[in-house]
């Protein structure tokens, strides 16, 4: 099995590879130096601003950030994103392009994620630094504390008298709202995560993206009508959305 997995790995490196050699690290992360950029450092405690797109090993794309157009924000070494990225991001410069060749133990382990990504899964993914930042404000955390001491209509609330009041404070992006979210769904708090995926939605309503989580919030709520509402106008939106198609055929033969 493990010579099978490794002329996958060789065969999906060929095709996707460009000139550049694979580095090897202690912690099992492979990668690769597409493009040398010239701008200052990743810093721990910062904000990385990337765009990526990932692979599976057989060379299917799962994730991009270009089909969403909008970059990923995560605060560096602070365990926001898989061990993977954490580690083979703070090698990089602003302008760096870098392909990260992930083991399971670096990505999602023996769990893998959802139906997207496979248990054991070894990940490739294609990661440009566009900017080093410093944190603002988590509206996750924030809305989040307000979520589990009083109620979500109390964090809708304030999240409006934040984006009015203190623009600049904290971080307004369509991500923020869509990792609370799936925090909320990930401790069963199905109700209160469609109420922030309809907050995304209002904020963002020209993305496919805010649509998408809105229906698998309505699918974890046990509403299908309305999980299929909103997975077909993430569709209408961008057509190419695979798992908005998968969730509907899903959805559809029930």
């Amino acid at each position: 099995m493990k010579s099978i997995i490794i002329l996958l790995l060789v065969s999906v490196l060929t095709v996707y590879s460009q000139n550049g050699d694979t580095i090897s690290t202690a912690s099992g992360l492979k990668y690769i130096v597409l493009k040398k950029g010239n701008g200052k450092a990743s810093v721990a405690g910062k904000v990385a601003e990337v765009h990526y797109t990932g692979w599976l090993l057989n060379g299917k794309k799962f994730d991009s950030s270009f089909d969403r157009n909008e970059p990923l924000e995560f605060i560096l070494g602070a365990k926001q994103v898989i061990a993977g990225w954490d580690e083979g991001v703070a090698l990089m410069h602003v302008g760096d392009k870098f392909r990260l060749i992930l083991p399971p133990e670096l990505a999602y382990g023996e769990n893998g994620a959802g139906e997207i990504i496979p248990p054991n899964s070894t990940l490739i993914f294609d990661v440009e630094l566009l900017g080093v930042h410093k944190p603002k404000k988590s509206i996750v955390d924030t809305l989040m504390a307000v979520i589990l001491d009083k109620n979500v209509e109390k964090a809708v609330q304030l999240y409006w008298n934040l984006y009015e009041d203190k623009p600049d404070d904290y971080n307004f992006k369509e991500s923020q709202l869509n990792v609370l979210g799936y925090r909320l769904l990930q401790v069963g708090l199905y109700k209160q995560a469609v109420e922030i995926f309809k907050l995304n939605v209002e904020q963002y309503p020209d993305s496919f993206n805010t649509y998408d989580s809105l229906g698998e919030g309505y699918m974890n709520a046990g509403d299908t009508k309305n999980a299929i509402k909103n997975y077909k106008l993430s569709l209408k939106l961008n057509p190419e959305n695979e798992n908005a198609k998968k969730m509907l055929e899903t959805l559809n033969n029930k």
